[in-house]
């Protein structure tokens, strides 16, 4: 198992582990966007053409959510405040 397998492992045990402690929806949707993107990065690098395509379509849709997530709590912040 490669160095970027365990390290998007690591990130992705670290996003499910911070749900116990309340962590952020933007900051949960950013740590597992992270892990797929470096599961895409070792797919590429074991020539997986298949698993980078869709670590990578993962990796932006929940880059996306992250960013909505986001922008939800900034705006709900500046309405309350």
């Amino acid at each position: 198992m490669s160095a970027l397998s365990l390290a998007a492992m690591a990130i992705a045990l670290l996003a499910v582990a911070g749900l116990a402690v309340h962590l952020a929806d933007h900051w949960f949707c950013a740590l597992l966007a992270l892990a797929s993107l470096l599961g895409a990065i070792d797919a590429a690098f074991s020539g997986r053409l298949l698993w980078v395509i869709l670590l990578l379509i993962l990796g932006a849709g929940l880059s996306g959510a992250s960013l909505h997530a986001a922008y939800a709590t900034g705006r709900e912040q500046r309405s309350q405040g």
